[in-house]
C-alpha cells in the first residue's frame, strides 16, 4: 500500500510539473510578434525603392515542435524564413539583402531554405537577392547563399563549402 502511494504521489509531481513545462510553451508561442517583422529604418517612407534586410544568425534546423522557442541559442528555422518572405513579398522591396552568418545545419532544412529562396526569387524577378556574411558562411549556410545573385562578405569571414559539393 505504501509504495502504490509513493507512486501515485510520484505520478502526480510529475504530471503537474510536464503540464507546467507545457504551459510555459504555449505562452512563448503565443507572445512571439507575428505581424510587426519589419520596422522602416530610413529614407522616404512613400518610395517604391524599398531594400529590405534580413537577418539570420545560427544554425539551419527545422524546429518543427517549437522546442527550441525561448531558448538562448539563435537559429535558423526555414517555416519562420518562409513566413518573413510572405510578409515581406507586401512590401516589393527592390533589393533584398539576407545578412547570413550560419555554419551550416542539417541537409533537409538547409534544401528547405534554399527551395524557399529560390521559390521567392522566382515569383518576385523584380527583386535582386544579395547574400551578406560578417562571420561565417559554411556548408548549408552557402548553400542556400548562392541562390542570391551575388554573395558579399566581410574582410576575414569564413566563406566556403564543407561537402555541398557532393
Amino acid at each position: 500500500m505504501a509504495f502504490v502511494t509513493v507512486f501515485l504521489k510520484t505520478l502526480g509531481i510529475l504530471v503537474g510539473a510536464l503540464t507546467f513545462i507545457i504551459f510555459l510553451n504555449l505562452i512563448f508561442y503565443f507572445n512571439e510578434e507575428k505581424n510587426n517583422n519589419f520596422s522602416f529604418i530610413e529614407g522616404d517612407e512613400q518610395s517604391k525603392n524599398v531594400i529590405a534586410v534580413l537577418n539570420l544568425n545560427g544554425p539551419i534546423i527545422n524546429n518543427f515542435n517549437n522546442t527550441l522557442v525561448g531558448n538562448v541559442i539563435e537559429y535558423i528555422d526555414p517555416k519562420i524564413v518562409e513566413n518573413y518572405l510572405i510578409d515581406l513579398k507586401e512590401l516589393k522591396p527592390k533589393i533584398l539583402i539576407i545578412k547570413l552568418n550560419s555554419p551550416g545545419g542539417t541537409v533537409t532544412a538547409s534544401s528547405y531554405l534554399e527551395r524557399i529562396i529560390n521559390n521567392f526569387k522566382k515569383k518576385n524577378k523584380n527583386v535582386d537577392i544579395y547574400f551578406y556574411s560578417s562571420e561565417l558562411l559554411a556548408s548549408g549556410g552557402y548553400w542556400v547563399a548562392t541562390t542570391g545573385d551575388k554573395i558579399y562578405a566581410s574582410y576575414g569571414s569564413i566563406i566556403g563549402s564543407i561537402g555541398v559539393s557532393g
